[in-house]
């Protein structure tokens, strides 16, 4: 009996000693951009009929760079890669009503298409768009109904940045 569980002990051992694979995103990021390795991030085009989505993304995209280790943000002049993108839609939708026909809730949904190159080659290192909606309370009050709009653009503006960031440290 005691072989058996000697055994059972050090393949255990063995096991945990080789690893699941598992690697952080500043590991990953380190590893696919390099160590100390700089990006630009300038303002996002705004193809769509809300004012200031770009201005609001682009806050959120410097905050998700500077809490990552891994790429640090610079002027385009002394980077090593550029982010670029556009703001391609932004949509707000009814979603729920009342029984008298009012509406309850809406849905913002914006989407965004990004572009990283590297600055010496103008070579595409990542490309892709990503979509985030978020739901807020409509209200009868016009300003009560604007600042749950402008709260709802904010988290989508944070979750496509974090989005974002996470997609381009993915390791193909």
């Amino acid at each position: 009996m005691r072989p058996t569980l000697l055994c059972l002990f050090l393949l255990v051992v063995c096991a945990g000693l080789s690893g699941c694979g598992y690697r952080t995103i500043a590991r990953d990021t380190e590893s696919r951009f390099g160590e100390g390795k700089t990006v630009s991030i300038p303002i996002f085009a705004n193809k769509t009929y809300r004012s200031n989505l770009e201005n609001i993304l682009l806050n959120n995209l410097v905050d998700e760079f500077s809490r990552r280790r891994g790429l640090r943000i610079v002027e385009k002049e002394a980077s090593d890669y550029t982010l670029s993108g556009e703001v391609l839609t932004y949509e707000k939708n009814a979603v729920s009503y009342t029984g008298k026909d009012i509406v309850k809730e809406y849905t913002a949904v914006m989407t965004l298409s990004a572009t990283l190159r590297k600055n010496t080659t103008q070579r595409i290192v990542w490309r892709g768009q990503l979509t985030w909606s978020q739901d807020f309370p409509a209200s009868s009050d016009i300003a009560i109904q604007q600042n749950s709009e402008d709260a709802a653009v904010q988290e989508i503006c944070r979750r496509l940045a974090q989005q974002l960031y996470l997609k381009m440290s993915e390791d193909f």
